[in-house]
This record gives structure tokens, C-alpha cells and sequence, in this order.
């Protein structure tokens, strides 16, 4: 829907505060009734924008669990959101943005970052279980930090102004494989 495109471009360039009908209405062409008529307010744009999104999310998601490997379902999740980042740039910034807006509205929603904490701490759980890890990991500080990672790469992905998605996820997997879902780094 041209209204949704146009919304998440919208939020995108000046954020959620500075989203209005009259914005939408001038750069989408249409009247504000026309908008009025699928959309009462511009939370319910919003809403529907992070609907598209944790569509999104929820599908690279499913794509990462089909991976038994803690290490390997995180390169998975990466390589996913890669993926859809090429298909839909617009899209995938809006998620950055909503993760950051949610942060300092908290009226709006935060499914699409609990879903991807939710999925990160099964991951470290899974890791610690399977001896990848070792047993006395906490694990929330280890999820909090891949948490960070994975929106970092997207902030990097959203504003940093690279033409391949990949490049960035695959330095993150690199980093990741290096030590921290692995033992290989032991503590001096």
C-alpha cells in the first residue's frame, strides 16, 4: 500500500514525532480524508508499519531456528535480515527506527525487538547447554550484548550507507564465531 511506503519513508527521515497526515497526504499525493479512511490516526499507521516488520522479522526468525547450532542459527538470523534488508531497505530501516522510537515513546509498540531478544536468549540458553558455552555463563549479559550487536548491524546497515548487506553481517558472524557463542577465548 502506497500509504504505508510512504509513512515509513516518512518516519524514517524525521521520526514518528514528526509524522502527519498533512506529510503523507502532500508526498503520497492523496487527500487527508483518503488516508482518514484507512488510517483514524497516525498510531494506527504506525501500528500496521510494525506489523510489516515483525512479518519480516518473524520470517528470519523461522529461517535462523532451522539451524540446530546456537552459533550457526545467530549467522542464520544475520544472514536473514541481510537478505531482507536487499529486498526492502525501507522497510528494514523503519525497524530500526521503531526499535528507537519505542525507546523514548513507550506507548509504541516493542514486539518486533522482544521477539528478537526472545529468540537470542534460547540461542545463549541453547549455547550454554550444549557445552558451547560454559556452564557458569550468565546468560542475559551475553543476550543483552548479541542483542546490541544484531541492532547495531542493522543501525549500520540503515545509515551506513553500504550497497551490500553482507558485508556487514558477515564481519558480525566473524566476530561472533571468533569467540563469543565459543570457547575458544579463554580468560587469562
Amino acid at each position: 500500500m502506497h500509504i504505508l511506503r510512504v509513512g515509513c519513508e516518512l518516519i524514517n527521515e524525521r521520526g514518528f514525532a514528526a509524522l502527519t497526515f498533512q506529510g503523507v497526504a502532500k508526498r503520497s499525493g492523496l487527500s487527508r480524508p483518503t488516508l482518514n479512511y484507512y488510517f483514524a490516526t497516525r498510531d494506527e499507521l504506525f501500528h500496521a508499519l510494525v506489523h510489516e516488520g515483525n512479518a519480516i522479522v518473524q520470517e528470519c526468525i523461522a529461517a535462523a531456528k532451522q539451524q540446530e547450532d546456537p552459533l550457526e542459527r545467530v549467522c542464520a538470523l544475520l544472514d536473514a535480515m541481510a537478505d531482507a534488508w536487499s529486498a526492502d531497505p525501507c522497510l528494514c530501516q523503519f525497524l530500526v527506527n521503531a526499535r528507537l522510537e519505542a525507546g523514548r515513546n513507550p506507548a509504541l509498540p516493542n514486539g518486533i525487538a522482544t521477539a528478537i531478544r526472545d529468540f537470542l536468549d534460547d540461542v545463549v540458553g541453547d549455547a550454554i547447554a550444549g557445552g558451547a558455552l560454559p556452564a557458569h555463563t550468565d546468560p542475559a549479559p551475553v543476550a543483552q550484548l548479541l542483542h546490541a550487536m544484531v541492532w547495531g548491524a542493522g543501525l549500520c546497515l540503515g545509515y551506513g550507507g553500504t550497497s551490500d548487506p553482507k558485508l556487514i553481517t558477515k564481519q558480525l558472524e566473524s566476530a561472533i564465531a571468533g569467540g563469543l557463542l565459543t570457547q575458544s577465548r579463554q580468560a587469562s
